[in-house]
């Protein structure tokens, strides 16, 4: 049966040609700026673009492209776009905030001749000087009457409701997605310890499901991963590194068959802990040396439980490695301690290295006892122990933590509290917010905020808060509504 959400993303989220009309449309934007229109790159770029407008244009007459709060729509489909790739996209819609500028209407049967004409003539386009209602004016006096500029402002109010129902139908689906895999990571870990057979289908599948979510929308996911306090962090800690690492392999470009095996071997990491002492791993004091000689022990056993008890495949053989090579350092340090010859580690082992050491450190469940703080987490691991880690992995992974972690609980200067729900690309000093108090308490019905919009332009966040000194549950928070 289908569910509401799989009804909405199907009615209003828009596929692989809107991708690359996106894609193709931002390309010929930036290359105008530096070419002249009569070379044959721009020209086979303006072709392309006009192929993939005709084709959309036989269903719907006239093409947009527009972009609401970070959120990329072609015509009224919202689009899944990586807007800090090649495209540059994300550059460009900057520039269109300073002169409010929302999106851009191309009419039916334009022509390739009139698109080269649209690129020249935004190619000249200078932010700090020029605004919305001036550029209109222009392209009417170029007689590019086949294009039509969108001002912020209409755009906004298009689409801000389509967008508010995508962003709750995405954080209710990340919910079931998530608790899922929980289970099955569960299912699978008392398995292992109890020698039974494993459904490795069934966890290849919820790693597909976790893919689809993830491509789709990440924030929802990372926001889950932020809880702390889950009732059973064992199986958690799992999903969360799992979630994070394929979060990063979709940044780094990986094609569908190598998030399967990244997302895989993420959650069969620390299964080698299984076959520790339980009061050992459950231990509420600081590890003493034999305790961290035991523990030094769960890479090797994790590759050998992977090798022993599951059926070989290019998963399990991938699954082994990232278990046993994931405390190794990019010198060969950590452990297992390697003999012999320097020898290189893994991609997804450092991927899985760098996600498990941030969630270990944030939840203070996992070799230390007390949880810092995700911002703090990522200064200690980019300047004291920066050497544990590959350095553009590591950055790569912060752009996706953001400034304001989602999940965190930040201050506004208007002395409010409100919870960090989804980072925007755009501007990344101002996220989308649930506000849930004030100086009065708490608020019976939060306020949904994206403080990159317009008129929240007078609200912004001060600092980051310890949700302990409000005596606020933040796993209540993200799950309340």
């Amino acid at each position: 049966m289908t569910t509401l959400t799989e009804q909405t993303q199907a009615r209003v989220l828009g596929g692989q040609v809107e991708q690359q009309l996106l894609n193709t449309f931002f390309v010929a934007y930036k290359t105008a700026r530096i070419i002249d229109e009569n070379n044959r790159t721009f020209i086979r770029q303006c072709q392309s673009f006009h192929q993939l407008l005709s084709r959309l244009s036989k269903d719907s007459g006239s093409v947009s492209i527009k972009t609401v709060s970070g959120r990329y729509f072609v015509n009224e489909r919202m689009v899944r776009f990586d807007d800090t790739g090649l495209s540059g996209a994300a550059s460009v819609v900057r520039e269109w905030k300073q002169i409010g500028l929302g999106g851009v209407l191309f009419a039916d049967g334009i022509t390739e001749g009139e698109l080269s004409g649209f690129f020249a003539f935004v190619s000249k386009i200078r932010p700090g000087s020029d605004n919305i209602e001036e550029l209109s004016a222009r392209l009417k006096s170029a007689q590019l009457s086949q294009v039509r500029l969108l001002s912020a402002q209409e755009v906004n109010s298009q689409h801000r409701n389509t967008a508010e129902e995508i962003r709750r139908d995405f954080r209710t689906s990340a919910r079931a997605n998530f608790f899922r895999a929980m289970n099955v990571v569960q299912e699978t870990v008392v398995g292992v310890a109890q020698n039974k057979q494993i459904n490795i289908s069934k966890t290849k599948r919820v790693v597909h499901t976790l893919i689809d979510h993830i491509v789709r929308d990440e924030s929802s996911l990372i926001e889950l991963a932020a809880i702390r306090d889950y009732d059973d962090y064992t199986y958690a800690h799992s999903v969360n590194v799992c979630v994070y690492s394929l979060t990063t392999g979709v940044r780094l470009g990986f094609d569908r068959p190598r998030l399967a095996q990244l997302g895989f071997t993420a959650i069969f990491h620390d299964v080698g802990k299984v076959k520790l002492p339980t009061d050992l791993i459950r231990k509420p004091d600081r590890y003493d040396e034999n305790d961290w000689l035991q523990i030094q022990r769960h890479p090797l056993l994790g590759a050998k439980t992977i090798l022993r008890g599951l059926k070989l495949d290019v998963h399990t053989a991938r699954a082994a490695r990232g278990a046993y090579e994931h405390h190794i350092n990019p010198d060969n340090t950590g452990y297992p301690i390697l003999e012999g010859r320097e020898r290189p580690i893994n991609l997804f082992s450092k991927i899985i290295s760098i996600v498990d050491n941030f969630d270990a450190l944030t939840s203070g469940r996992v070799y230390i006892k007390k949880a810092i703080s995700p911002d703090e987490v990522l200064r200690k691991m980019h300047y004291q122990m920066n050497d544990k880690f590959d350095a553009f992995l590591l950055k790569i992974f912060t752009d996706i933590v953001g400034i304001y972690p989602a999940g965190s609980l930040v201050l506004l200067n208007t002395d409010e509290v409100a919870l960090v729900l989804t980072n925007n690309d755009t501007d990344r000093a101002r996220p989308y917010v649930k506000v849930i108090g004030n100086q009065q308490g708490l608020l019976s019905e939060p306020e949904w905020v994206d403080l990159s919009l317009p008129e929240q332009s007078e609200r912004s966040i001060l600092r980051l808060i310890d949700p302990e000194r409000y005596g606020l549950n933040v796993r209540e928070l993200i799950l309340r509504d």
